[in-house]
């Protein structure tokens, strides 16, 4: 998962503020046209979407942990209601103490938190069409689940195995992460490397199988970290169709 420092980082990311500042600072919405300058409509409008930035990063940041067990729509629903319960106030509170005017002539808090709201949605959606059709143009498609983790671009799963609550996941360089997260959802979120259940706890990529062995009546698969996994009974039939083993 990106922290929000690095978001803070991106050169795309604040020359679209740019942009988008002068834009809205020609557009003139909400009565800013007529009532002000460009050059107070540029600083007003530019540092309201540099604090939305901001406050999209952090709770998107923040969401994505707490919730990453969650799907990503719930994700973006919480980081949009996070967005419109506090950005948006912040927009209501100053224009009202910028504009001078009584609450009842104002633009209504309703309708600002609204906005906010479904403006939030809409471009978190946006970035996540814009970063997969990104990936899929480049054609180095990557597994999901490697997003979660701070691993390079290189990296590739070796390994799933659950711990309690959470699964460690191993990668074929040898790195070791551990998070809180279901094994299920782990493993539906292997879009790319070819793998397959070996038992209820452990999910292995082909690329890590060294050698199987038997012991007593179970198979054993040795991996390229020299680890030992038993294969459970009800999964011998995943590797007996992916050829690993004979029937």
């Amino acid at each position: 998962m990106k922290s929000a420092g690095a978001g803070l980082t991106g050169i795309s990311l604040w020359m679209t503020w740019g942009v988008a500042s002068v834009a809205v600072a020609f557009a003139g919405p909400f009565g800013t046209f007529s009532a002000e300058s460009f050059l107070w409509r540029l600083g007003y409008w530019g540092s309201a979407i540099a604090c939305a930035i901001i406050f999209g990063l952090v709770f998107g940041a923040f969401w994505r942990d707490v919730l990453r067990e969650r799907a990503d729509w719930k994700q973006d629903v919480a980081t949009a209601l996070s967005m419109a319960l506090t950005f948006g106030a912040l927009v209501v509170w100053t224009n009202r103490r910028l504009s001078g005017l009584a609450p009842a002539e104002t633009m209504a808090t309703g309708v600002t938190l609204g906005a906010v709201f479904v403006i939030s949605y809409g471009v978190i959606a946006a970035l996540r069409v814009v970063e997969t059709f990104e990936q899929d143009s480049a054609g180095c498609a990557r597994d999901r689940l490697l997003a979660r983790i701070d691993a390079p671009k290189s990296a590739r799963l070796a390994r799933i195995s659950s711990d309690n609550h959470h699964i460690r996941i191993m990668t074929l360089d040898g790195a070791e992460h551990r998070i809180l997260m279901r094994m299920r959802d782990a493993v539906q979120e292997v879009d790319v490397e070819p793998g397959l259940w070996v038992h209820r706890s452990h999910w292995v990529a082909n690329a890590a199988i060294v050698e199987v062995s038997r012991d007593g009546t179970r198979e054993i698969l040795t991996l390229t970290c020299g680890s030992e996994i038993p294969v459970g009974p009800k999964y011998r039939d995943n590797l007996i169709h992916a050829g690993v083993i004979n029937p």
